[in-house]
Parts: structure tokens; C-alpha cells; sequence
């Protein structure tokens, strides 16, 4: 039953799951094409493009894709850079920036670096232009994209120009062209020679900048783009005014003149009409040269105002587009809100219905387990009243039998030192009788008698019991000798005799007799065992010996 579940949903779901997939393909191909479609016309006619950058975009945010998302915001921005609106281009361009990050589309990145480097260029931050330019160098040189260094190279190269340092300039914008020239990317190519031919002007070397605007002209000839071919002519008419080929100069700033009313280009248009005027003003024909300048002066103003209009016609829909935007986001995030509070409605009425049940069940279950628990613990409590009586009865027998131990080794300790006491004053008479003989027997009787009065003598320093009496007092008084040796190492087998008697608490006369020394020589030994002890003055040996 459970596989023919799982069966029908496998054949339920494969079906939209395959549309959901092939949605989503139709989708990014929807993208795609309007990005070629934003692109194709860019500089051209931006206000097409704008509205499929804008649909890209809207796509790229219903569909999530992160990358689709980068190249919409991009799109935005290089088609909102051309129409001057550097601010809300930027915006655009740090978006896609912060996309990227994780997409590793590091072509994209470097154009995005490179087009934020223009932004920064256009609005008088030359440092932060160099940054961006330079980290789009950087990262195209990680890569190895030559087309994309060259292009960062150049960059660079127009940045230096304005900031007058026309050497680095001049070696940027020669790197640029090698690299265009071995890639045999013509049109890039006019460009950055177009680019050299500006550098040289600014230096005044005209020959070299009228080289390079040349080979410029006629890379963009090959190519057909007529839009550069404008401002390489009429940059070729400025060199030869400047050069005092006042006429010539003049004829080409009217072909640029020509070509850019022909093709539409007001910017175009105005720098050719001023250049003119600067011809005629060369030539002393002032009333000309005011013409010619004054409708330079008019072409600007209506171009300037009809870029105006656009821009803030522009500004208005991206501004309609935030609004509607907020208000997207707005309407997701109450149906978010909703959502969890319905979510959270029924979580809560399974918990309480869950929680009733659990109750209940608890209940029923803490009745049985308590009646269980009784009954285990009335056992327990048996068992362990068992085992403490058995523990106590153990107890009881191993106190009784460490207790008749005890007595017993007292009992032969005290047996044991008394047996010594009585052995050494028998010892001690015989030594008498035996020097009383002396003076009484023969020479050779004298000599037995002090050999043997040397043996007995030797015998009282050798005497074996003293190995019993050790292995008695220890068993009564544990680990006493450690502990004495721990406050002194040096204790002679002497002087622990002396404090083994003094522990068990013997008098003076009893300890002397036993070690057979003289009560003088006790209280030399007490003296040096102190020392020894490093006992304080007026502290007690016995005291200190009974406490160990």
C-alpha cells in the first residue's frame, strides 16, 4: 500500500516538477534576451535600453538567481552612467559588487571595478578612480584576461592624464596598445590610440598626437564607427589649428560639424561648432567666430536640457520603481507575517491538544508508576535494612577482631620490653660478679673472665631483640618511624630505640635499664635527639614524641 503511495506521488510530482524546471530555463532565456536587447542599443538609444535593463532586472528578482541579479544591476548602471545619473549608477554597480562576491563571475567583477572607476573619474574623485581601475588590473592579471587588463591599463592611463602626470600615462595607455595590438582588437585599439594622441596634445608635441589620431581614424574607418570617427576628426582639425594650419584645421572641423548634425550627435556638434569658432577667431573673422561660438553655446543648452528632461524623467521611474518595489516587498513580508501567524495558530492548537493528551496519559501512567514504586521501594528499603545489619554484624566483628589484635600486640610488646629489662639487669649482675671475681682469681682466670665480660658487653650492643620489639611497636604505633624520620634523617638506630620507649610512655629508669646506659648518659641522648628534632626551647620531647 505504502509503494503504490509514494508511486502515484512520484507520478504526480515528475510531471511539475519537468514544467517547473523547464519554466525556470524559459525564464533565464528571457533574461538573456533582454539583456542583449538592453545592450545592443546602450549608448545609442538608452531610453529602449532602460526598459529592458528594467524588465531583466525584474525578471532576475522573481527568479532569485543571484548571477542574473549582478548583470541586471550592472546593466542598470553602466545604462544610467551614460545618461550622467552617476549616483543611482553607482548604487546599482555596489549592488552588484555585493552579488558577485560569491558568484565567481570575475569578468563581470572587473568590468563592474572598472565602470565604478569612470563613475569616480566623472564626478572628480580621481584617488578612488585609480583604486577601482588598479583592482580591476589586479584581479584581470589573476585571471589572465589580457583584453580586460588592457582595458584597465588604459584606464588608468586617461586618470594620470588628468591628474598631469603624462609619463605614467603615456606608459599605461603604450601597454594597453601592445596587448590590443598581439589580441588584434582594432576597435580598442582607436581608442587608446585616440587616448595617446590626447596625451601628446597636452604635452604640445602636435606631430606625434596628429600620428596617433591618424592611425586612430583610420582603425575606426575599418571598423565603421562612425560615432568616434566625430571627435577623431575634429581633434585632428584642433591639432592643425594649433599647429598654424589654420585652413586645413577649419575644413576638417566642418566635415566632424557635418557628420555630427548627420548623425545626431549634439555633443559632437557643440565641440566641432567651437572649434570652428576658434578657427575664425585665428583668422580675424570675429563676426564668424561669435556665430560659430554663440550656436556652440545654443546646441550645449538644448542638449544639456533635453538630457536634463530625460534624466529626471529617468530619476521619476526609477523612483516609480523603488515605490513599487517597497511596496512588492511590503505585500511579501505581511504575507510572511501572515503566514507565520496562521503557522503558528496551528502549532499552537496541536500543542494544547497535544499537551491534553499528554496530561491525561502522564496521569494514568503516574498512578500505575506510583503503586510500581511502592512496591519496588518497600523492597529496596528490606534489601537495604538487610544489608546494613549484615554491614553492622561486619563491622562489629572486624572492630572486635582489630581490638584483640591490638591487645594481643600490647599485651607482647609490653611482655617483649619487659623480658629486655629483666634480661639486661641479670646481665648487668653477672658483669658485677664477674669484676668483683677478678681481683681475687689468677692471672689466667682474669683473662677468661674478661673475655667473657667483653661478650656480654658486645651482646648488649648487639641484641637481636631489637628486630621483634621494631615489628611489635609498629603493629601498635603505625607508621610512628616514618613519621619520625620525616622531621629528621639522620636519627641513629639509638636514638629511635629512645623514642620508641619514650612513645610507649616509659619512666627514665625503665628506658635506661633497657638501653643499659646510665641515667647521665639518657640525658646526653635526650639532648642530642632533640637537637635533632630542632624542638623550640621549652617545648617537650615526651610531649612531642606522644603526639606522633
Amino acid at each position: 500500500m505504502k509503494s503504490k503511495l509514494v508511486l502515484l506521488l512520484l507520478v504526480y510530482l515528475f510531471p511539475f516538477q519537468k514544467s517547473f524546471s523547464l519554466q525556470i530555463g524559459e525564464q533565464k532565456d528571457s533574461i538573456e534576451y533582454f539583456f542583449v536587447k538592453a545592450e545592443s542599443p546602450i549608448i545609442s538609444d538608452s531610453d529602449s535600453s532602460f526598459i529592458f535593463a528594467v524588465k531583466a532586472l525584474e525578471r532576475s528578482k522573481d527568479l532569485g538567481d543571484n548571477l542574473l541579479l549582478a548583470k541586471s544591476h550592472h546593466l542598470m548602471g553602466r545604462l544610467l552612467f551614460f545618461k550622467g545619473i552617476y549616483s543611482e549608477s553607482a548604487s546599482n554597480l555596489l549592488i552588484a559588487e555585493d552579488l558577485l562576491q560569491n558568484a565567481e563571475d570575475y569578468s563581470l567583477m572587473i568590468d563592474n571595478y572598472n565602470l565604478r572607476g569612470r563613475i569616480a573619474y566623472k564626478t572628480q574623485n580621481l584617488d578612488s578612480a585609480v583604486s577601482m581601475h588598479q583592482k580591476s588590473l589586479d584581479l584581470s592579471v589573476k585571471i589572465k584576461d589580457e583584453k580586460r587588463q588592457a582595458i584597465s591599463m588604459g584606464l588608468l592611463g586617461g586618470i594620470y592624464e588628468k591628474k598631469q602626470d603624462f609619463q605614467t600615462a603615456l606608459v599605461h595607455q603604450w601597454t594597453a596598445l601592445s596587448i590590443f595590438g598581439k589580441l588584434g582588437i582594432d576597435d580598442l585599439s582607436a581608442e587608446f590610440n585616440e587616448n595617446l594622441g590626447s596625451i601628446y596634445e597636452d604635452l604640445g608635441n602636435f606631430d606625434s598626437a596628429s600620428f596617433y589620431f591618424q592611425k586612430a581614424f583610420e582603425l575606426n574607418v575599418k571598423a565603421g564607427d562612425s560615432l568616434n570617427l566625430i571627435s577623431i576628426i575634429n581633434n585632428l582639425g584642433d591639432i592643425l589649428r594649433k599647429k598654424g594650419q589654420t585652413e586645413e584645421g577649419l575644413s576638417k572641423s566642418s566635415i566632424a560639424l557635418d557628420l555630427s548634425r548627420r548623425l545626431d550627435q549634439p555633443y559632437e556638434e557643440s565641440s566641432a561648432l567651437r572649434d570652428i569658432a576658434k578657427s575664425y577667431f585665428d583668422l580675424k573673422e570675429f563676426p564668424m567666430a561669435y556665430q560659430y561660438l554663440d550656436s556652440s553655446r545654443t546646441v550645449h543648452q538644448e542638449m544639456f536640457s533635453k538630457e536634463t528632461a530625460t534624466q529626471l524623467a529617468l530619476m521619476d521611474e526609477l523612483f516609480q520603481m523603488k515605490l513599487k518595489d517597497r511596496k512588492i516587498y511590503e505585500l511579501q513580508q505581511k504575507k510572511k507575517f501572515d503566514e507565520k501567524i496562521q503557522i503558528l495558530f496551528i502549532v499552537l492548537i496541536l500543542l494544547l491538544i497535544g499537551f491534553s493528551w499528554l496530561v491525561i496519559n502522564k496521569k494514568n501512567i503516574q498512578s500505575k508508576v506510583r503503586l510500581q514504586l511502592m512496591e519496588r521501594e518497600k523492597e529496596i528499603m528490606l534489601t537495604q535494612q538487610k544489608l546494613i545489619e549484615t554491614e553492622l554484624l561486619h563491622i562489629q566483628l572486624k572492630d572486635q577482631t582489630l581490638r584483640n589484635e591490638l591487645e594481643l600486640n600490647t599485651k607482647s610488646l609490653t611482655a617483649q620490653t619487659l623480658h629486655v629489662i629483666d634480661k639486661n639487669k641479670m646481665l648487668e649482675g653477672i658483669k658485677h660478679k664477674l669484676q668483683d671475681s677478678l681481683d681475687k682469681d689468677a692471672r689466667e682466670q682474669k683473662k677468661n673472665i674478661r673475655n667473657l665480660i667483653k661478650l656480654i658487653e658486645f651482646n648488649f650492643v648487639q641484641d637481636t631483640d631489637w628486630d621483634d620489639f621494631k615489628k611489635n611497636f609498629e603493629k601498635v604505633h603505625e607508621g610512628f618511624f616514618q613519621k619520625l624520620n620525616s622531621k629528621s634523617k639522620d636519627l641513629t638506630p639509638s636514638e629511635l630505640r629512645l623514642a620508641s620507649l619514650m612513645r610507649m610512655n616509659l619512666s627514665s629508669k625503665d628506658i635506661a635499664s633497657t638501653l643499659n646506659i646510665s641515667q647521665d648518659s639518657l640525658r646526653i641522648s635526650r639532648y642530642r635527639l632533640r637537637k635533632k628534632l630542632a624542638l623550640e626551647k621549652g617545648e617537650s620531647l615526651q610531649q612531642f614524641i606522644l603526639c606522633i
